[in-house]
């Protein structure tokens, strides 16, 4: 199964490797991980309305992570 920019989200939150990662390359670690081409290209152009668009969950906060 794809991973989603989602599970990409909370996997950041609560692993530190993966952040320290993210904080070097987010766009090489965003591929790594294995997120579709449209959502790399989120994190590539920092489109955070586009990615709170994607979260239909309103009972989860959007923690958003810029660097």
């Amino acid at each position: 199964m794809a991973k989603s920019i989602q599970d990409f989200l909370v996997e950041l939150d609560t692993n530190s490797k993966l952040m320290e990662a993210y904080k070097s390359a987010p766009v090489a670690t965003a591929k790594k991980y294995g997120l579709s081409d449209n959502e790399v290209k989120i994190v590539e152009d920092q489109n955070w309305d586009e990615l709170s668009k994607r979260f239909d969950d309103t009972s989860k906060t959007i923690r958003v992570i810029s660097y």
